[in-house]
């Protein structure tokens, strides 16, 4: 057999465009009108001088640089925009935006570098140049699952020409990304109608190049088969699935077509504007993400004619091997197959070694990973897919479970929650648990707390059975029954802190699954009738109601409350209640019901409904350094240091719906000095846009916007380091 031919090289093809400014109608003058929104602060008299005579311009104040870009002196702002000292401002969009409508070409580089740098966030700072480098750096996010993909489609569509010209020398060239990316940038544009202008394009080129480009417009994508070291005769024999074993040239001809496993299409990303004041931007972790591409229809009749028990400790023993050396790129399709052949089995092996895998910076892995967990979608895949995603720390591979969870738990026409309330551990007490010593036996009965007890065969209720006899057949299930309290009660925590974090989040159920999913189940129905519940119209609590006795719903005055089966419900915190918070407690306080985790009895702040139109509130204090230090190691940051100075003179955290909650303190405290002996006062507390660089002297924001739960939350923390 003949060597297997290489993709065919064209050397020496050198685009000579130089890059120009090509705007759309009236594009330039909206990005320029961006310049009002530049916030920066109260602005100083003697800013223009101070910029005129600077010795580096790295060592600008943070507020001076969108002043600078915006109004300020022209010579020392084209200056700046040679350097790297930028502080990768919140305002990055309107700032770049700002600079490229003043600026234009002198704009060019850093423009095209905070693209790169931030793809998705800002690669429409691309969308008015025109030329091979934007053409080679727009190319490369066509693989992009975020709003990257969206800006090189938009590039693309508006400079076809353009970008032919830059691209046919880099798809001709030799293998490498650039080839790649090159490549799926040309098939882009031909799938997009550009096909003849593509070819045309490239009989500039030559006679060998015009071959070329015509031969990739007419084929599909190879995908690499990698280095396979997956020979049949190493690996289980699989079961036919009539009996027998499969011979050995199946199972070759299976190990192929495995090979082709891959992620499907990535989903369309959300449509972004760049004209939009912010525009609508969808980071990669957050988009929608590919599942693994159903088997075709060659490797569907292999899996078909195979046992699927075999089937499935042959692919875990491939999973083995391929873990064992040290996971080869190359052969990454070892672990997507597992999407084809795997089972319950398969799943529980994989869960654990995915949840490794972000530890040891394999997220790539990991991510792959959630994919063939969500696209298995069996009760036990996405209970492992559940408990990765509630126990990682945060971050773009946790953005990603997510995802991966919202899109599974969308086939089944559910969301996360209600996912999640579904799978939940039954431990067999929704059929009956018995502990069988063979000659006797005991059934188990939980408490409303979800203690287990037994009962005896005259009916009273203990403790635990009797120790084991010399006459019971089966003295191991006493053992056994110790296991399952202790389990059971493991159960009753996680589940009773995912229903704590349900209302920090305000994740809300319909009114239908509170009699059809959470009160017939046997750990979540105690767990839920312990906990006041609401109707809610997005985050503002309608009405309360607890769960009666009969699981009815009651209001404050315990008459019953009819509510229509798709009505948002959601678990209530103490902040929703504001002046029927007391009534509330006294009620629990009588039916003596205890809330599974602290719910009426939580530390919370309340506004006034002056307050809650105000924009911000009043400081306090005194507090000491360490009580700051404190602070920024229970979510709340540093904050609005000077580069001068290096002085933090405010706290900073996030809250939901891209708002950030502030406290300006002082005197500043260095940030090189922790913690120092001063004595510091909070001087006022305010919210903002989380991508605003919070500098502007005008409050703009009620604190009302806040989700009350989620700003009491915030304000426990803060006011609670005071005593």
């Amino acid at each position: 057999m003949g060597r297997r031919r290489g993709p065919v090289v064209v050397e020496g093809l050198v685009c000579a465009d130089v890059t120009v400014m090509a705007w759309a109608d009236g594009e330039r003058e909206r990005w320029w009108a961006r310049a009002d929104a530049l916030e920066h602060g109260l602005e100083q008299d003697d800013w223009a001088k101070a910029v005129s005579s600077a010795d580096k311009l790295s060592d600008l104040e943070p507020e001076q640089v969108p002043w600078l870009f915006a109004k300020g002196p022209d010579s020392p702002a084209r200056a700046l925009l040679s350097t790297t000292a930028f502080l990768r401002h919140r305002q990055r969009v309107d700032l770049g935006r700002v600079a490229v409508a003043r600026f234009e070409l002198d704009a060019r580089a850093y423009a095209l570098g905070e693209a790169a740098e931030s793809a998705d966030e800002l690669g429409l700072l691309v969308l008015p140049f025109r030329g091979p480098e934007a053409a080679a750096l727009v190319a490369g996010w066509l693989r992009h699952l975020g709003s990257a993909r969206l800006w090189a489609r938009l590039w693309l569509g508006r400079h076809p020409e353009a970008a032919a010209r830059a691209l046919i020398p880099a798809a001709a060239g030799k293998p490498g990304r650039a080839r790649q990316n090159a490549e799926a940038a040309l098939r882009f544009l031909s799938a997009a109608g550009h096909g003849p202008l593509l070819i045309k394009t490239a009989c500039g080129y030559g006679e060998q190049a015009q071959e070329l480009v015509e031969a990739l417009l007419d084929t599909e994508p190879e995908l690499p088969a990698g280095r396979n070291r997956m020979a049949a005769g190493q690996l289980p024999e699989i079961r036919a699935a009539h009996g027998g074993v499969l011979p050995e040239d199946h199972v070759t001809r299976l190990l192929t077509a495995l090979t082709r496993s891959s992620l499907d299409e990535a989903p369309e990303p959300a449509p972004g504007d760049p004209d939009r004041p912010v525009p609508l931007v969808v980071a990669s972790s957050a988009a929608a993400q590919p599942l693994v591409r159903e088997a075709d229809p060659a490797l569907a009749e292999l899996l078909t004619s195979a046992d699927r028990s075999s089937l499935a400790a042959f692919g875990r023993a491939m999973l083995d091997d391929w873990v064992t050396a040290g996971m080869p790129p190359a052969e990454s399709w070892v672990l997507l197959a597992q999407a084809h052949l795997g089972d319950d089995t398969t799943m529980d092996a994989l869960a654990p070694l995915v949840r490794s895998w972000p530890a040891k910076s394999r997220h790539a892995r990991a991510v792959d990973g959630f994919a063939v967990l969500a696209t298995a979608g069996s009760d036990v895949a996405l209970r492992h897919l559940l408990a990765i995603e509630e126990n990682m720390s945060g971050g773009p591979t946790n953005d990603r479970a997510t995802v991966y969870l919202t899109r599974a738990a969308a086939v089944r026409g559910l969301s996360v929650t209600q996912l999640a309330d579904r799978l939940a551990i039954t431990h067999g007490l929704d059929t009956g648990v018995v502990v069988d010593y063979g000659t006797r036996s005991f059934r188990v009965r939980p408490d409303e707390h979800l203690v287990a007890h037994v009962v005896n065969a005259d009916g009273r209720v203990l403790a635990r059975p009797p120790k084991p006899g010399v006459k019971d057949t089966a003295p191991q299930a006493y053992q056994q029954f110790l296991q399952f309290k202790k389990d059971l009660r493991a159960s009753a925590v996680e589940q009773a802190g995912r229903l704590e974090r349900d209302m920090l989040r305000r994740r809300l159920r319909p009114a239908r699954d509170i009699p059809g999913v959470l009160l017939p189940h046997p750990v979540l129905g105690p767990l839920a009738r312990r906990l006041l519940w609401g109707e809610f119209d997005g985050r503002r609590l309608v009405r309360a109601l607890r769960i009666a006795e009969d699981g009815s719903l009651a209001d404050l005055h315990d008459d019953t409350a009819a509510v229509g089966p798709d009505t948002p419900l959601g678990i209530v915190h103490p902040a929703d209640l504001r002046g029927d918070l007391g009534a509330w407690a006294r009620l629990f306080a009588d039916y003596e019901i205890l809330s599974p985790f602290p719910q009426l009895g939580r530390p919370v702040v309340t506004l006034t409904d002056a307050e809650l139109s105000a924009t911000s509130l009043p400081g306090f204090g005194p507090l000491d350094g360490h009580r700051l230090v404190k602070l920024m190691s229970n979510g709340w940051h540093g904050n609005g240091y000077h580069i001068g100075s290096r002085v933090h003179t405010r706290l900073r955290r996030r809250l939901a719906g891209g708002l950030v909650l502030l406290a300006e303190f002082s005197p500043g405290m260095p940030t090189s000095q922790y913690p120092p002996d001063t004595e510091h006062r909070v001087t006022e507390i305010w919210v903002d846009a989380e991508w605003s660089e919070n500098w502007q002297p005008v409050r703009r924001t009620p604190l009302g916007e806040v989700d009350p739960a989620v700003l009491s939350e915030a304000l426990v923390v803060l006011y609670g380091t005071t005593d």
